[in-house]
């Protein structure tokens, strides 16, 4: 948390060039990576500091309060360092070479097939496979050593299948050098985080870095690695929404301390409408807050006792996760509106945040879907898996 807080004035002096380069500046991904902010998750076994998913989601709001993209950028790098996890130890090793702050970013959702985006199709050959693809939103590619990719691998004209008889979905990591990235981030929001599409054409992977996609086995002890990945992954990402929501008060609070009164009207900070405003604002937030901190303190101590997260705790972290999510959205719309035409310039913070946490919504995992999964679950219909 000091580390993340103290790169404040660096991350405040390049916010505008990260909109404009569409990923982070170069000075901001160094000093993170040199403060090992992006690969939270790592396993101790290979040097990385395994923290708790607490502190993982409270370094990802501090920076998202920074700016939304580079939290994003932290919070995504860390969440793909879980990966390390599924890979046999010594072939994780060969790849990080004894550096923690080894970048592994790509992304492990979709799948397709030669003539479909979003995937790719490995061939088999002696020791491995070779891949070619085209991946979508790997966030924070520019800084990464290593980038991950998914796609199915196939055995003759027929995709491997998996011992249920679904075609099965893999996991392939490969150098960020055999890849060719493309310019393809252009958004409403987390501009700055260069989560841009890659492709690979014809590329040797090692069968030791290829794991399931849907039911990686567990390579390095503990529960962080063999739990279902969205039941750290999605406080994580919501984390990013609370942050930029704070930043949205922080910001309004600035504009109403130094607006003055327009015609018949009373200034900002002068109403009873804001005043009110603002007191619902901030209870809405540190209400999700705390229900998304107390969910994840409680995984955590499972996590601590090397016991299993009981489905009804994963439910409930999803269910927050997207109660946080929601939460931060209306609070940030709130601010944006209230502060009125201050708003509206793209040199405004408040407009940086509008369209920076609306993004968070769209997110597979973290945006609004963890409502729907924990509603089935409480309906007695269970959990889905991976």
């Amino acid at each position: 948390m000091e580390r993340a807080q103290a790169l404040a004035p660096l991350v405040e002096r390049y916010r505008d060039e990260g909109e404009q380069q569409r990923r982070l500046p170069a000075p901001v991904a160094q000093a993170m990576r040199d403060a090992h902010l992006f690969s939270l998750w790592m396993p101790r076994a290979l040097g990385g500091a395994q923290v708790d998913i607490e502190t993982s989601v409270r370094v990802t709001e501090a920076l998202s309060r920074q700016d939304g993209s580079a939290g994003w950028n932290s919070m995504i790098a860390g969440n793909t360092s879980v990966l390390w996890g599924y890979i046999p130890h010594e072939a994780a090793a060969r790849c990080i070479k004894g550096d923690p702050s080894t970048v592994l970013a790509g992304t492990v959702g979709g799948g397709g097939d030669a003539t479909a985006p979003g995937g790719g199709v490995a061939v088999p050959e002696p020791g491995g496979y070779r891949l070619t693809g085209r991946w979508a939103f790997a966030s924070g590619c520019h800084q990464a050593d290593w980038l991950v990719a998914n796609g199915r691998i196939m055995d003759g004209d027929e995709a491997r299948r998996t011992p249920e008889g679904a075609i099965g979905l893999f996991s392939f990591v490969l150098p960020l050098e055999d890849c060719r990235i493309l310019d393809t981030w252009y958004t409403t929001g987390m501009r700055g985080t260069g989560s841009h599409h890659f492709e690979a054409s014809d590329v040797p992977i090692p069968e030791d870095l290829v794991f399931s996609s849907i039911n990686p086995e567990p390579r390095q002890p503990g529960i962080l690695y063999s739990t279902a990945r969205t039941t750290p992954w999605a406080p994580n990402i919501a984390a990013c929404a609370l942050g930029i929501a704070r930043d949205a008060i922080d910001s309004f609070l600035e504009i109403a301390a130094g607006k003055p009164a327009a015609r018949n009207r009373a200034s900002l900070r002068d109403r009873e409408t804001i005043h009110e405003r603002v007191g619902k604002v901030e209870a809405r937030l540190r209400s999700a807050r705390a229900f998304l901190l107390e969910t994840v303190r409680d995984v955590d101590a499972f996590i601590n006792r090397d016991e299993d997260v009981p489905d009804e705790l994963a439910a409930l972290t999803r269910c927050a996760a997207s109660n946080a999510t929601a939460s931060a959205v209306a609070v940030v719309d709130t601010m944006f509106t209230s502060a009125g035409s201050s708003s509206v310039y793209a040199t405004s913070r408040l407009d940086r945040c509008f369209r920076d946490v609306h993004m968070v919504t769209q997110h597979a995992v973290g945006g609004l879907a963890g409502f729907t999964i924990a509603g089935r679950y409480f309906m007695g219909l269970g959990l889905p898996r991976g």
